[in-house]
């Protein structure tokens, strides 16, 4: 049966265990030394389509953003933080000189000959602000801890995306069961308030559960019992806050999804509840460890 010929559910399943089984992998060779460029270049390129996504939808606002500029220096962007995390001391400043570098190209351009440049411009940065700068973070979290330590970053980015992503899919398969109060009913007319409190408590069932299973395998995660609780249950309402903030821009635009990835909509709707929690941990992380 091809994907075409499936229920909407069983598009969502099998790309999402597709999505999953990828990053399982490329999580675990991340950390090899001929693997680790590779493996930036692909969450970059990953974020890169997500940010024309977001392009997409912008011109069809009627926007002009630069839609080069963004995705190239997504993936530039992206690729510096990699090499920002190999301690040298040329490397350290390299995303802080990229982003320069962009917002002076963004600049030039309008100078010379851009049409609307008050509006595309915003448009255009918007892009980095909301998608490029905070999902970069996911390759900050990967190499955040050194390999001899006694973290791995792998574990934290992996539990930031199974909080998220549980919240995603518990008020999802609990609304369409149980949902019956509207949530936003002007942004979403599709979540509800049983969905939201199905998807946070999966959420928080979920980050206990991996609390247990780090401390009984003797994960490379140092993650207490109360941080389990307060961060899972701040992951899942920034999930939520997140997927919410795509809908409001979505609908200010008047479509349904990002794209047409069969069953999930598009890369920004999968990505979507990321842009908030990625950051969160990699916060959490500067806070408690650096």
């Amino acid at each position: 049966m091809i994907l075409s010929q499936m229920t909407s559910l069983q598009q969502r399943l099998i790309v999402s265990s597709i999505f999953i089984i990828f990053v399982i992998l490329a999580l675990s060779l991340s950390h090899i030394s001929f693997f680790s460029p590779l493996f930036a270049l692909i969450i970059s390129s990953a974020i890169s389509l997500i940010v024309w996504e977001y392009y997409r939808l912008a011109q069809m606002k009627g926007f002009r953003p630069l839609k080069s500029l963004g995705i190239v220096g997504t993936v530039v962007y992206g690729f510096s933080i990699f090499l920002s995390s190999q301690q040298s001391d040329f490397t350290t400043t390299l995303p802080e000189i990229t982003l320069l570098v962009i917002l002076l190209s963004a600049f030039i351009y309008y100078i010379f000959q851009g049409d609307q440049p008050f509006i595309n411009l915003a448009v255009t940065l918007f892009g980095f602000i909301y998608l490029t700068i905070p999902l970069s973070s996911a390759i900050y979290i990967v190499y955040f801890f050194p390999d001899e330590g006694l973290q791995d970053g792998r574990w934290w980015l992996l539990y930031a995306l199974m909080i998220t992503k549980v919240t995603d899919a518990g008020a999802f398969f609990i609304g369409k069961r149980f949902g019956k109060t509207k949530l936003v009913p002007y942004i979403s007319p599709g979540k509800t308030c049983e969905g939201a409190l199905g998807g946070f408590s999966m959420a928080l069932l979920t980050s206990f559960l991996f609390f247990l299973i780090a401390k009984l395998f003797s994960l490379s995660i140092t993650l207490t019992f109360w941080e389990c609780l307060w961060l899972g249950a701040l992951l899942s309402l920034l999930a939520q806050i997140g997927d919410l903030a795509e809908s409001l821009l979505k609908r200010d635009i008047g479509v349904k999804d990002s794209s047409r990835l069969p069953g999930l909509g598009g890369m920004l709707d999968v990505a979507d509840s990321l842009v908030f929690t990625i950051p969160l941990v990699y916060i959490f992380l500067k806070i408690q460890y650096a």
